[in-house]
């Protein structure tokens, strides 16, 4: 059995090859240079065995920050992709057993009917596919037969920019385009969660979901996507809930101040590391415990235009 793996995110806020463009602006070669340095930097730091990255463009990006780190595979969307994309990089000897890009939503309509309780409540949404491809992985660990295989969400959810819109005037323009936003990853969140069913409910295969979800831990966001599973010494596991890791360090500390993003000078947990009950300390058939949950911040407040805007998040498990 593995006696510890480590899970990391990593938000490289739009990591782009140079002279190529980044909303039609080329990046030069001394800014790539600068921003690569600093990734890889950081990427060495965080010496975690499977990382998610999100905001790449560009496989070859990743590449340039393997390039002195043999021992890890990384894991694209594709060959190439419009935009920004997750990526996974993941160190030996954890290997890749098979990986699926997910875009399709498993509805294409929500539809809320009048249940005739006097309110005017009826609701319709035609939405078909995530705004960024879902990259699922499933990790076999080839030094240990006794390991079992590990399953990777790694996910970049709708951001909480306003949408472009039509039809309403431009002093609207804000409003309907955050609440669309917000309405589309919310949707977002309900189409990973079905998926998360699918797969987790009467299985005990150990599940990790990664990302930028673009939203705090107590959102209706992160609240749809772990099914708020109870937190305490007293809790035993349950089959298709997720555990957020710096949840999972607050439990066994004192430690209760965490932010991965500053807006505005307003900070929040936009990044988060969720575990199935098999990384839950407390559960009856838990297999790794928490051992230490870290997040880079520092630099957000550095002001350096070739880091990232987010922080970095790590959990490690024994």
């Amino acid at each position: 059995m593995a006696s510890q793996i480590s899970f990391a995110s990593f938000n490289l806020q739009n990591f782009q090859a140079p002279k190529q463009n980044v909303y039609q602006k080329p990046v030069s070669q001394p800014f790539y240079d600068k921003k690569l340095a600093w990734t890889e930097s950081m990427f060495a730091q965080i010496d975690a065995d499977i990382i998610a990255f999100q905001e790449l463009w560009n496989k070859q990006c990743l590449y340039d920050v393997l390039k002195n780190h043999p021992d890890y595979t990384p894991v694209f969307i594709g060959d190439e992709w419009y935009n920004i994309a997750v990526a996974l990089a993941v160190r030996e000897p954890w290997v890749v057993k098979k990986s699926e890009v997910i875009k399709a939503f498993p509805f294409e309509q929500l539809v809320k009917v009048d249940d005739n309780d006097g309110e005017d409540d009826e609701f319709s949404l035609q939405i078909k596919q995530f705004s960024r491809s879902i990259l699922k992985v499933e990790l076999e660990n080839k030094h240990s037969t006794t390991t079992p295989n590990i399953t990777v969400f790694a996910c970049h959810l709708k951001s909480k920019l306003p949408s472009q819109t039509q039809g309403f005037a431009s002093q609207y323009q804000t409003a309907i385009g955050s609440a669309m936003s917000t309405v589309r990853r919310t949707a977002e969140a309900a189409a990973l969660r079905m998926m998360l069913i699918d797969h987790m409910r009467h299985n005990d295969q150990p599940t990790v979901v990664i990302g930028d979800f673009n939203d705090d831990p107590q959102s209706n966001t992160l609240s749809i996507v772990t099914d708020q599973p109870t937190m305490t010494a007293a809790s035993r596991g349950v089959d298709s809930g997720l555990y957020s890791a710096l949840y999972l360090q607050q439990l066994q500390s004192f430690r209760n101040v965490y932010y991965t993003y500053d807006h505005q000078h307003h900070r929040d947990v936009l990044d988060h590391i969720l575990v199935s009950k098999e990384f839950f300390n407390y559960a009856k058939d838990s297999i790794w415990g928490l051992k230490e949950a870290r997040v880079w911040n520092d630099h957000i407040d550095d002001g350096l235009d070739y880091s990232t805007d987010h922080g970095i998040i790590k959990a490690t498990f024994k």
